[in-house]
């Protein structure tokens, strides 16, 4: 969680920007279609110089595949926007510095149970996505250490969710007061540990 942008910092309103890490998985996969892109450009190139007939559809295809790669390449870029007002959370999908989506608004005191996503121990998740009707997420990285779940109303499909993201420090803070009494002891429980944690790794680093 190291590239975290803190935009405003006041009692009722706080904003932090998280920006998506890929996985090598989707940057192998997001280079592969690009490269199958560019490909499909030379052989186009190539056959429309043997047949002539061929060009006009090359044209169209040399296009849509320089459309197809500015496309991806702009939206790779992804972001999520964490907005707190007064007790309540807005979460916005940004793709390439434009475009908005909602991903989910709640009430923190209707907040259910939090965590963090992955085991520190056993790498496992603490979570199961898989026994949730409804999962959002919003994380820099679901394998990442700062990742976090918490159990939501969701208000814009006003429905129970499963909400994976990756709050910093701040974020945490502007939660903590609007926590029942049980999860402010298991918030506190969490902090520690997450100290321990970090303490631990920058000894053995």
């Amino acid at each position: 969680m190291d590239k975290l942008i803190d935009v405003t910092r006041m009692d009722n309103y706080y904003e932090q920007i998280v920006k998506k890490k890929f996985t090598a998985k989707q940057m192998i996969s997001l280079v592969g279609s690009i490269c199958a892109i560019i490909l499909i450009i030379a052989l186009c190139i190539f056959f429309s110089g043997i047949y002539s007939f061929l060009i006009p559809v090359a044209l169209i295809l040399i296009g849509l595949g320089i459309w197809l790669t500015v496309y991806l390449v702009k939206n790779s870029g992804i972001e999520y926007e964490y907005t707190f007002v007064t007790g309540e959370m807005r979460i916005e999908r940004i793709k390439g510095k434009a475009k908005r989506r909602n991903i989910t608004v709640f009430d923190i005191k209707g907040i259910d149970d939090i965590g963090k996503y992955y085991n520190h121990e056993t790498g496992k998740r603490n979570v199961e996505p898989s026994k949730h009707n409804l999962v959002l997420h919003a994380e820099e990285n679901n394998a990442s250490d700062s990742t976090y779940y918490v159990l939501i109303h969701d208000k814009i499909r006003h429905k129970p969710a499963l909400l994976v993201f990756t709050p910093n420090k701040m974020t945490l803070e502007k939660l903590r007061p609007y926590l029942s009494i049980e999860l402010k002891k298991k918030f506190i429980t969490l902090m520690k540990e997450e100290e321990k944690y970090n303490n631990g790794a920058v000894t053995n680093s």
